[in-house]
């Protein structure tokens, strides 16, 4: 175990000594759908069959796409835990990925979650280590399901300082390492990724009504990588942020705002400018629900040539309820991905995305649909770098998603 990681599992147990001091069984009033209750512990159970069809481009190639039957079966649970003061809470969750043909695209992917929470009345700090070793696709650009681990240790704080005002400040080390000999296009995974992000960040935060909160959040990152030390940045940003809590007509978050990008080998261009990050989800007329993510901010690339790219894109989504517990939802998006470097290596590779699909409803957390996607990439770079993909597949979902 790190030395990060250390630190964060000795906070989250101070903050359980702590609240169990004076412990008071109480579960919380509102729970998911299908949460087992058990005095002070409560259990939600969920499960996902997905992806449930024919991949007609497995690996993303340009010419001769390789097609395979897939599907991806995923149980998990959240546990929590409430006495008085202190909530613990820890989420787990397993994806055994299937394909009939190419073996080599099989795997299992395991993430976990443990989280404690000490309300001390004006100030409320918390602590959170979470993990995953998964050969899920990294990004968008990275098409190789390469086995990686990742980690990630959090702590924080909350501080009333009037009646509707929070000062807010956290710090997280988060971590990733490839399994040695991981490649993508002849490239190492290891040099290109491997590595650690210090964060710091605070901020003040409103509440303008009791399911809406403004909040302006400076953040301060240092990236170190451990096989590639050229590729290492310093970066600050600043973003006014909304967010909207899960019992409105509104939920998710929405954050706009300006990065300063530092790389600290002089040869690398350095950015300035607009960053955004947007999770936004609506019920309209009790019917109708419209998803909308955006992202616009700074990623890493594969690619030594081309360290980085400006990534700036999104998707929407709208479900309708047609006829009982009949829905049709519709989905489409577009993904930029703008590489910085030399102006030979520079250039853009624009990937979109569109579907929908036909569901049907079992109670209040269950569904059964059938989706059509098709997704295209179209690259100014390189005509190996651009794909087709279309696909049919059914999921059946079960409990909170």
């Amino acid at each position: 175990m790190t030395r990060a990681a250390s630190g964060a599992v000795a906070v989250v147990a101070w903050l359980a000594a702590a609240g169990a001091a004076s412990a008071q069984q109480n579960v919380p009033e509102q729970v998911p759908p299908g949460t087992i209750v058990l005095g002070p512990v409560a259990i939600t159970p969920a499960f996902a069959m997905k992806d449930v069809g024919v991949d007609d481009n497995v690996f993303n190639e340009p010419v001769d796409p390789k097609s395979d039957f897939t599907f991806t079966a995923n149980p998990r649970a959240t546990v929590g835990f409430r006495v008085r003061r202190l909530h613990l809470s820890t989420t787990a969750g397993t994806e055994y990925v299937y394909y009939q043909t190419y073996a080599s695209e099989r795997g299992t992917n395991v993430a976990a979650e443990v989280r404690a929470d000490l309300d001390l009345g004006r100030l409320r700090p918390y602590a959170s280590v979470a993990g995953t070793n998964t050969r899920s696709r990294l990004n968008t650009e990275v098409d190789e399901r390469a086995r990686h681990h990742d980690l990630a240790d959090t702590v924080g704080l909350s501080l009333d300082v009037a009646s509707r005002t929070s000062v807010l400040f956290s710090l997280r080390r988060s971590r990733i390492n490839y399994e040695p000999d991981s490649s993508f296009r002849g490239v190492s995974l290891e040099q290109s990724f491997d590595g650690r992000t210090d964060r710091m960040e605070g901020g003040l935060a409103v509440a303008l009504t009791p399911v809406t909160t403004f909040s302006v959040i400076g953040q301060r990152d240092q990236q170190r990588f451990e096989l590639s030390p050229a590729r290492d940045s310093d970066s600050w940003r600043v973003a006014p942020t909304l967010t909207f809590s899960p019992t409105g007509l509104l939920t998710g978050t929405a954050a706009f705002g300006y990065r300063r990008f530092d790389a600290l080998n002089p040869a690398l261009p350095d950015y300035s400018g607009f960053v955004a990050s947007v999770a936004i989800g609506a019920t309209i007329y009790g019917r109708h629900q419209l998803q909308g993510a955006y992202t616009r901010d700074v990623q890493y690339s594969y690619d030594p040539s081309t360290p980085y790219y400006l990534a700036n894109g999104g998707t929407v989504t709208w479900t309708t309820v047609v006829a009982g517990p009949f829905d049709v939802r519709g989905t489409a998006g577009r993904n930029v991905m703008q590489y910085r470097g030399a102006a030979a290596l520079a250039g853009a590779d624009t990937a979109r995305v569109w579907g929908g699909g036909i569901g049907y409803r079992f109670g209040d957390h269950a569904r059964l649909g059938v989706n059509l996607e098709s997704v295209r990439r179209e690259s100014e770079r390189s005509a190996d770098r651009e794909f087709r993909n279309r696909r049919v597949l059914a999921s059946l979902t079960w409990g909170t998603s």
